[in-house]
């Protein structure tokens, strides 16, 4: 997204927050279909006034679909954050790049931040969180979507980043938070399915850089510090907005940081050529160390967060093999169209898998054509649902119904441009092409979302 953009229907603000009410539906769910889809995205791109430079900016708001085996109930709410709370006591921005310089240095100076949830929403232990890249897990009340307190968990020491991973075999959900300073230090966390959080231990970033993603394996936690430079001291006087804030050094090349789960202080760091990426989709062990596959942008780029590059050479999705004996990375391409937002079935996490979902963007000469994809690492092939033109598609979520990697319902939420609402698509994972089997939908259009999940009835 860009702020050349505003007008897109996908970056106004929420035009009608509500609970849960019953949604329309098209076509016959399935019975086994039974939970609760969940997705953040930036939720107010205007308040008192003043509109933000940056999605990443915003508040945020949570949108949820309760699926009940044959009908559905839908959500959307902001995140009422205690810096929201503050802000509309005030009558005006007090933590972001729109709030005047004195606020910007007051809340510096407290080393104080706004956890708006604008990112990513984290179940865990029967808990819904709202994530954003800089601050603490915003604690939302599953069953209203009310808002309750930030928290540390104990152990998060300022940040905990919006892309927690679980690893299926370890039973164990891993993440990191960035805290710059003088050094920018990375910390690193490990949340059980059962039992409390704990803190990994630090280690050193080589430069002051954005960090979006990360991956984990059953031995290996792998970490990507890409060629972008934060301007700290501006950041710390308030002098730019947040587009200006990074810059794209293309001469540092890129860092793989590989730290071993059993020797957190003994991180491998891997020097390769410079590129981005927003998204891992898995990483696995095999012979002489892990495979890493992500989703491979040329260049760093912050004006089409939440979509593809509308511009330039796509991201493709790629495997690093990184050979822990010898510090070389070898380099394959794994899928020829332009994709982002992958996704896989939930117990192949950490492992080595053959078919992954993602968000998709084949290119003709007048217009795009976006969708769905499923795609075949090891036999190959692919399906794919095509959205219908004017339609744009979001990061797919699996529901798995059987242990077969492709065995998922995929919720998709769409916008729907030509009527001006969103709905969400429900298609099957193994017959992905014959597109939705039953499609649900708003009143109304819901902004753009990143990324979510699902939490099954019980």
């Amino acid at each position: 997204m860009s702020s050349k953009n505003a007008v897109s229907p996908l970056l106004r603000s929420v035009s009608r927050p509500h609970g849960f009410e019953p949604l329309r539906v098209e076509g016959r769910l399935p019975e086994s279909l039974r939970g609760t889809l969940f997705r953040a995205g930036p939720g107010l791109f205007e308040r008192f006034g003043a509109s933000l430079s940056h999605a990443f900016e915003a508040d945020g708001a949570i949108t949820a679909v309760r699926f009940d085996g044959g009908g559905a109930q839908g959500a959307c709410r902001i995140v009422e954050s205690a810096g929201y709370r503050e802000e509309e006591a005030a009558g005006r921005f007090l933590y972001n790049s729109a709030a005047s310089w004195l606020d910007r240095m007051r809340a510096a100076r407290k080393n104080s931040a706004k956890s708006t949830g604008n990112t990513s929403t984290f179940l865990w232990q029967n808990r819904l969180f709202a994530l954003m890249e800089g601050g603490l897990l915003q604690e939302m009340e599953p069953g209203t979507l009310n808002t309750l307190e930030a928290t540390d968990l104990g152990v998060v020491s300022g940040a905990f980043s919006a892309h927690p991973h679980r690893v299926a075999s370890l039973r164990t959900t891993f993440n990191f938070g960035v805290r710059y300073g003088p050094k920018m230090l990375i910390d690193l966390y490990a949340l059980p399915d059962e039992g409390v959080a704990s803190k990994l231990g630090t280690i050193e970033a080589p430069w002051q850089s954005m960090m979006h993603d990360f991956i984990a394996t059953e031995r290996h936690l792998i970490l990507f510090v890409g060629p972008v430079k934060l301007n700290l001291l501006r950041a710390m006087l308030g002098l730019a907005d947040f587009t200006k804030l990074f810059q794209w050094k293309p001469e540092l090349g890129a860092r793989l940081i590989v730290v071993p789960l059993d020797d957190i202080q003994s991180p491998r760091t891997f020097e390769l050529d410079a590129f981005w990426t927003w998204h891992f989709a898995n990483a696995f062990e095999e012979g002489d160390g892990p495979s890493v596959d992500l989703c491979r942008y040329p260049e760093f780029s912050l004006s089409d967060i939440g979509e593809l590059e509308e511009s330039g050479p796509p991201p493709l999705l790629t495997r690093l093999h990184l050979d822990m004996n010898t510090g070389k990375a070898r380099e394959t391409k794994l899928f020829d169209v332009p994709c982002d937002f992958p996704q896989l079935h939930p117990r192949m996490h950490g492992a080595r898998y053959g078919t992954l979902f993602a968000q998709t963007e084949r290119r003709g000469t007048d217009r795009k054509y976006p969708g769905i994809t499923r795609i075949g690492l090891e036999r190959g092939g692919s399906a794919e649902w095509a959205v219908p033109a004017g339609h744009v598609p979001s990061e797919p979520v699996l529901v798995p119904r059987g242990e077969a990697e492709d065995d998922a319902f995929v919720l998709d939420l769409v916008y729907d441009s030509t009527s001006d609402h969103s709905y969400v698509a429900v298609l099957d994972g193994q017959h992905l092409e014959d597109g939705p089997v039953a499609t649900v939908h708003f009143d109304h259009a819901i902004p753009v979302t990143f990324h979510g999940g699902f939490s099954a009835a019980r």
